[in-house]
């Protein structure tokens, strides 16, 4: 009897050791998905990857959500290197099929130049000397390609792609340089974001949309900035304020006889009878012609959570010292400071970021449209990149989310 249960005692171990070893097959597993929910979902499924950080929001609160999703942009990024090195270091950023052949259209009907598309990414522009100030043609000269509907014969808007970063072959930046002397920018709250008081819709009866007033007249549109939950940003619009401004700020604001500023709450911008809307977001990446040196810095309460150094999809406004141009820039894997840097070198004076990841980034030119093809519609809209989402009735209904638009003066 003692040697039987002698011989069974060193049997006994197997069972522990069996059961550690499934915890460590399910841990790397469980690691393995994780990993790929964090960098190839999102990637793949922009709008999934948005959406699952929305609802974790609402769990755990806007900072823990933030940290993951910093972990989330190292492997997404780390990823798209990856990628880019397998398929020879191409970008991964392209101006849309149908943008450029509508933007080739349109340049016929420019005195001042003439672009000939050779692919989605690549225009070559030749300009003709001129005195007149032209979108296309003013400095600084990088590429600039007329883009979109003309106002009276002449383009209002025009586009570039500008590469910064060696380490990153896969990233881009898309410049869209808008006149303001042929558009007027406007904005416009979100059914949900920014968060608002209740009587809005009488202030804004068409909340989230585009007004059918304005959609004959209709030029572009593109994303406004963070949640409120992310640092309240303030917002007013038609006098009507949904959340109070806060000092030091970048701050977009425009005013009663239509022209818009861009600068620090508490600075360049300050409380006036004639503001009728602003929007801020964020500190700002250019203050009066100068990159501001905290950008280097990475500091997450500043930026609604997220490390300003964190490379992700970002997009932002800039403006020309003369007041002339408005700037819209949007990068596939960028940090805050590079942002900047493409601003810089668009001529912009003062700049802000608006809403960073790619479900957001949107800019769309729109067009008059068959309402027998387009669902009712009586204009479509066309991304500018095709890594945007396709949806040729963005904010021609009501969007969750504010955004900007601007109309032919």
């Amino acid at each position: 009897m003692r040697n039987s249960i002698r011989r069974k005692l060193p049997n006994a171990p197997i069972r522990p050791k069996r059961k550690w070893l499934w915890i460590i097959v399910a841990g790397v597993l469980s690691l393995c998905i994780v990993t790929a929910s964090l960098a190839i979902v999102p990637t793949i499924y922009p709008g999934v990857g948005a959406e699952t950080a929305d609802v974790l929001r609402a769990i755990v609160g806007p900072q823990p959500v933030a940290l993951l999703e910093s972990a989330s942009f190292k492997l997404q990024d780390r990823l798209n290197q990856f990628r880019s090195t397998i398929d020879g270091g191409k970008t991964q950023i392209a101006f849309s099929q149908l943008s450029t052949q509508l933007q080739s259209l349109g340049s016929n009907d420019s005195q001042n130049s003439l672009a000939t598309p050779t692919s989605s990414n690549t225009t070559v522009v030749q300009a003709t000397p001129t005195s007149i100030p032209s979108v296309v043609t003013d400095e600084p000269q990088i590429g600039w390609q007329a883009y979109g509907l003309t106002a009276n014969g002449v383009p209002a808007m025009a586009r570039t792609m500008i590469l910064l970063d060696p380490k990153r072959s896969y990233t881009g930046v898309a410049l869209v340089r808008m006149d303001l002397s042929k558009l007027q920018l406007h904005m416009m709250p979100g059914t949900i974001e920014p968060s608002h008081p209740s009587g809005i819709t009488k202030a804004i009866p068409n909340l989230g949309m585009i007004p059918p007033s304005d959609q004959p007249v209709l030029a572009a549109a593109f994303n406004g900035g963070f949640k409120g939950i992310h640092g309240h940003y303030g917002m007013m619009v038609n006098g009507f304020t949904l959340l109070p401004p806060l000092p030091g700020l970048a701050t977009v604001a425009i005013y009663r006889d239509g022209h818009m500023e861009i600068g620090t709450w508490g600075k360049e911008i300050n409380t006036s009878n004639d503001m009728i809307a602003f929007r801020q977001n964020c500190p700002p990446l250019i203050e009066n012609g100068q990159i501001n040196p905290a950008l280097s810095l990475n500091n997450r309460m500043a930026w609604g959570y997220t490390g300003n150094t964190d490379i992700t999809w970002r997009t932002g406004i800039g403006i020309t010292q003369d007041g002339r141009y408005l700037i819209y820039a949007v990068g596939n894997g960028t940090s805050a400071g590079t942002l900047a840097d493409a601003f810089l070198q668009a001529g912009a004076y003062n700049a802000m970021q608006l809403d960073i990841n790619q479900f957001y980034a949107h800019f769309y030119t729109y067009q008059p449209g068959n309402p027998e093809t387009s669902g009712g519609f009586d204009f479509t809209g066309q991304r500018l990149l095709d890594q945007m989402i396709n949806n040729p009735h963005l904010y021609l209904t009501p969007n969750v989310r504010d955004f900007f638009y601007l109309t032919i003066r």
